[in-house]
């Protein structure tokens, strides 16, 4: 039985497709890490990392950089620089995820912000 040119081309585009779905979402399925998992626990610098804690200060506006806030989660506490569009603002107190690049182990630069609800019900 003879294998087509036709079929080894369309295997080879269905694992090339496989593939660059994988890397896509990849980064997207790992959890979110809590302040003191980073600050603690060293998360390697220039890693892409999910962050999630509490605002320190509320950011009263844009540096050269970005958003500067920090997040905090017990004693720890970690820098944020967002540099993306902002849809709401940043409040103290607010539990927030930052997704972006461990500049430094007390540092990230977040391209997004995972801002929760307060509940009506809390």
């Amino acid at each position: 039985m003879k294998i087509k040119t036709v079929h080894i081309v369309v295997a080879a585009l269905v694992i090339i497709a496989a593939v660059l779905a994988y890397e896509s979402i990849s980064s997207d399925i790992c959890p979110y890490l809590r302040v003191s998992e980073v600050t603690n626990e060293g998360a390697q610098v220039g890693e892409k990392v999910k962050i999630l804690g509490s605002v320190v200060n509320t950011p009263t506006g844009w540096g050269e950089e970005g958003l500067d806030f920090e997040l905090t989660e017990g004693n720890a506490t970690i820098a944020v620089t967002y540099t993306g569009s902002l849809s709401q603002n940043v409040k103290k107190g607010q539990e927030v995820g930052a997704i972006g690049v461990l500049d430094a182990p007390d540092h990230v630069t977040a391209t997004k912000l995972d801002i929760k609800c307060a509940s009506k019900y809390e």
